[in-house]
């Protein structure tokens, strides 16, 4: 396969071409035949050492290798751009034509990344999409980047929306586990007699009896959202169960 690779500095549009390219082909989902799987493993590991050439090549010292073993038959060729000036072509083929001056897509996974470090990574960072997983290049060096360029619309709109209902379910709980915490402890002091402290409570803090052993088990896994008892209270309570238990 040819491969031929133009600098950034000397042309911008078609080194853009080579980077997006080589992200759109590494977003190819897994099982796609279109799916480069080593271009993928490469990109994950490219933004696993934060798109630093210095980490990731001590982070990964084989794929290093290998890419450099990628490279070394790539021959620098001299043309003539439109205004005559010299045009630096870097190819995979030794016997490239003059008349073959093109770019061709259908690489290596080694070779793509390598394309990529050469034409797009020296200025800007890639990143991966919050929601879809696909990869995007950060041309424009944008800090918050979190979506992909080509959904950027669909994804950013959508995990707004999920991330809006997480926080409405998170604050809904909080206000919920407040009020049973209120009703735990009312329960304890008032004290009474032969009553089912769950159905109690749930009446007090006006949830579901199925809500309170929920929170109640959630807190004792250490989840974030769940109910966290005093040591006291819930000795108290389990008390209680197991007397009903008995009965």
């Amino acid at each position: 396969m040819m491969l031929t690779v133009l600098p950034d500095q000397i042309d911008r549009r078609k080194a853009a071409i080579v980077a997006e390219n080589a992200i759109k082909q590494a977003s190819y989902p897994e099982g796609d035949p279109r799916c480069e799987p080593v271009l993928r493993a490469l990109m994950e590991s490219w933004i696993a050492a934060g798109c630093r050439f210095d980490h990731w090549a001590k982070a990964n010292p084989e794929e290093k290798k290998n890419l450099n073993r990628a490279t070394n038959l790539w021959t620098l060729f001299f043309w003539t751009n439109q205004k005559g000036k010299p045009l630096p072509i870097l190819s995979s083929d030794a016997n490239i034509e003059a008349s073959e001056r093109r770019i061709n897509l259908a690489i290596s996974g080694y070779e793509a990344f390598a394309a990529f470090l050469l034409c797009a990574a020296p200025r800007f960072d890639v990143g991966k999409c919050d929601r879809c997983s696909c990869f995007y290049w950060n041309r424009w060096g944008k800090r918050n980047k979190r979506f992909c360029n080509r959904n950027k619309r669909i994804c950013a709109k959508r995990q707004t929306a999920i991330e809006g209902q997480r926080d409405r379910t998170a604050k809904e709980r909080r206000e919920k586990n407040y009020r049973i915490k209120n009703a735990i402890r009312e329960f304890i002091e008032r004290k009474p007699a032969k009553a089912n402290w769950k159905v109690w409570v749930a009446e007090r803090a006006r949830v579901t009896q199925k809500y309170v052993t929920r929170t109640v088990n959630r807190g004792l896994r250490g989840e974030q959202d769940g109910l966290r008892l005093q040591k006291l209270q819930r000795t108290y309570l389990e008390r209680l169960t197991q007397k009903k238990k008995a009965v």
